[in-house]
């Protein structure tokens, strides 16, 4: 399986697939885990399941046949340190 492929990846992996840097991502995660994003499984090496963090941006995004969640609507600029 390539590592592209995996399910559960690593938060530097997720990042990436993400298109953030690690430290981009670090600065989005508290808020995001506040709104529902997966939390990393212990029972698979502390990593997140890479659908349900798809299926979450989805959500967000208004992107879900059932509508669940509603369209996302940005709440102001984010502040990325680099």
């Amino acid at each position: 399986m390539a590592m592209s492929d995996a399910l559960f990846v690593t938060d530097g992996e997720l990042a990436k697939r993400l298109g953030l840097t690690l430290d981009q991502l670090k600065i989005a995660l508290p808020g995001a885990t506040k709104a529902g994003f997966p939390a990393p499984d212990k029972l698979f090496a502390n990593r997140r399941y890479w659908p349900a963090c798809v299926a979450w941006l989805d959500r967000r995004y208004g992107l879900r046949p059932d509508g669940a969640g509603g369209p996302y609507v940005p709440d102001g600029e984010e502040h990325w340190r680099d």
